[in-house]
């Protein structure tokens, strides 16, 4: 799963998938909705505004999801 997915499984799931720097791929997720910087007080409310937006990005992930390696 790349850092960009896990910023979509967040923003939707609300389970903190990124830590450190790497918030900044949900940052930056969530500023494309709004079209300006995100704070960190401000995330729960972008991701209930956006649910059903941000619904559909988890679901494509879910739909082109690959086969786990067997070896």
């Amino acid at each position: 799963m790349t850092k960009q997915e896990c910023a979509i499984v967040t923003a939707y799931t609300g389970f903190a998938m990124l830590k450190g720097s790497d918030l900044k791929y949900l940052y930056n997720y969530l500023s494309g909705f709004i079209g300006r910087p995100v704070y960190s007080h401000e995330i729960p409310a972008i991701a209930e505004s956006y649910k059903e937006q941000i619904r559909e990005d988890f679901l494509v992930l879910c739909r082109n999801a690959k086969e786990a390696d067997d070896g």
